[in-house]
């Protein structure tokens, strides 16, 4: 049954069916073999978006918005340059320390590769960056956004496999810091072979009162995840309701700290974040759809079958899936990955003693490289637009991130306890 839904989705893409579409058109298939009725379909469809946790969506979305609009990600940039712009390869790094910030208060790796490129990316090809290297930075960074807390993925998975979202949030902190400290290691090895010298050799230094100088302007904006994480670990609210938070306060900042968003531009704004939100909400409740037929036609138990033939070792299974999850990326968008995969994959992994908390940050850090493969990568469409240079240059420049990316998921499956650690010391288990 399984193969029968994939086959109708991956026809159904092939056709120029949006994903959202051709997840229903598989349900409705499914439905019918079944011979179920269909008004199931729309009963499962509205329990699907039925959910309070859903609710942090639209707002980590208004908030991507608001910070494009508002002034807050170029507060960031000023901040992030003062700490590492003496660094060789400095707006690479200044790129990604960035882009770390930006996705502790967005959540969405679309977000900051759209507003951090459409500030850093043109001034790093005055600096003698190639726009193709500049293009590859700002997209392979933006990837931290969905691993960094919030996430707009952790929920996703959060919500579908009824796994604790406030664990997963804490669980994305050491690997997100990760993702940033690789990506920079990257930057240094590679920027020579991308970069013009146009200051005549002439080095920045680090001045401290330059970082403190820039810190007051950006200060209201670091708070925002600060509160979010300290808020959901105190019990003041849950991670639903940081998602309120972090949106109001964005819209304070924008309107009245830094009176870069205009009253004007909130219908805009507000227009963006539900067109988006649908085609989420659309997809979840398909997800649904899809998780609950899947769970009658009994698939996760054919795949746990089907791992455990392969070998009993934990390992081994992990590595398998992750390789299968690899090439998923290549073919689909992560929410939809997320959604569909979800729901059957973990049961499988639980069934070889897999913690939930580690295999949905895997899972998400897996399927998030997939925004910087092709032929689906949706972040390096944005970031060639911004460019507007040939994708198979970006494609070109991206593959050493790539690389380090992918080492980081292999160093988060060696060491799991880069993601359990703190969600259990933090939030123990009652």
């Amino acid at each position: 049954m399984f193969f029968i839904f994939l086959g109708v989705l991956f026809v159904s893409i092939l056709l120029g069916i949006p994903i959202v579409f051709g997840m229903a058109i598989a349900n409705l298939v499914m439905l019918r073999i079944m011979d179920f009725p269909m008004v199931s379909y729309a009963q499962k469809l509205f329990n699907g978006m039925d959910s309070f946790a859903l609710l942090a969506v639209p707002f980590y979305m208004f908030v991507g918005e608001v910070m494009n609009r508002g002034g807050i990600a170029k507060r960031l940039m000023v901040f992030s340059d003062t700490l590492v712009g003496h660094i060789k390869g400095g707006l690479g790094h200044v790129n990604i320390l960035s882009s770390m910030f930006f996705g502790g208060i967005s959540g969405s790796a679309i977000a900051d590769t759209a507003a951090i490129g459409g500030l850093l990316i043109p001034t790093m090809e005055e600096e003698g960056y190639d726009p193709a290297y500049s293009a590859a930075v700002t997209a392979s960074s933006s990837v931290i956004g969905i691993i960094i807390p919030p996430s707009i993925p952790f929920i996703l998975y959060g919500v579908t496999t009824s796994t604790s979202i406030s664990r997963m949030f804490i669980g994305g902190i050491i690997p997100g810091i990760l993702a940033g400290l690789i990506l920079m290691f990257v930057t240094l090895l590679t920027v020579n072979k991308h970069k013009i010298d146009k200051n005549s050799g002439q080095k920045r230094h680090f001045i401290l009162r330059n970082v403190f100088t820039s810190l007051k302007e950006a200060w209201a904006a670091l708070i925002i995840p600060f509160i979010i994480v300290v808020g959901i670990l105190a019990g003041i609210f849950t991670a639903t309701e940081a998602g309120v938070v972090a949106a109001i306060m964005a819209l304070l900042l924008g309107l009245f700290v830094f009176k870069e968003l205009k009253i004007k531009d909130l219908p805009q704004v507000i227009f963006n974040t539900s067109k988006t939100t649908a085609s989420v909400l659309f997809l979840c409740g398909n997800a649904s759809v899809t998780a609950y037929l899947l769970t009658l036609a009994q698939v996760p138990q054919e795949l746990a079958i089907m791992f455990g033939s392969l070998s009993d070792n934990p390992m081994v299974i992990i590595i398998v899936a992750n390789i299968l999850l690899l090439l998923v990326g290549f073919v689909m968008d992560i929410t939809p990955a997320i959604l569909i995969l979800g729901p059957v994959l973990l049961p499988v992994m639980t069934n070889f003693g897999v913690d939930p908390v580690f295999w949905g940050v895997i899972m998400c850090v897996n399927l998030g490289i997939g925004l910087i493969t092709p032929p689906v990568g949706t972040v390096l469409f944005v970031a060639a637009g911004i460019t507007k240079i040939k994708m198979e240059q970006l494609i070109k420049a991206i593959i050493p991130f790539f690389i380090g990316m992918v080492g980081l998921l292999v160093l988060l499956i060696i060491f799991p306890q880069l993601i359990t650690y703190l969600p259990y010391l933090l939030i123990p288990v009652k």
